[in-house]
């Protein structure tokens, strides 16, 4: 089992999402879209990888932590613990 943190970004221009092991690159790449105006609401969830060595199927499992950010007024990047 290997944790990720998987990232999405979106807004009215376009946004856009990706996987990290690290949950500060998350935040960045999601922030990087948020700052660009391309995207107005970012989440960056923490998960599990696995590689179907119990069962047929692969895929990410939701560990339950997440986090969203929105740009504030003053143009900064607030992150924020969401369920």
């Amino acid at each position: 089992m290997i944790t990720v943190f998987l990232w999405q970004a979106d807004g009215p221009v376009r946004g856009g999402r990706g996987v990290c092991d690290d949950r500060r690159k998350a935040r960045q790449d999601a922030a990087a879209c948020l700052r660009s105006g391309q995207a107005s609401l970012a989440v960056v969830e923490e998960a599990t990888a696995e590689l179907g060595l119990r069962t047929l199927t692969s895929g990410y499992y939701s560990t339950g932590r997440k986090w969203q950010a929105r740009v504030g007024m003053n143009g900064r990047v607030r992150w924020v613990a969401s369920s």
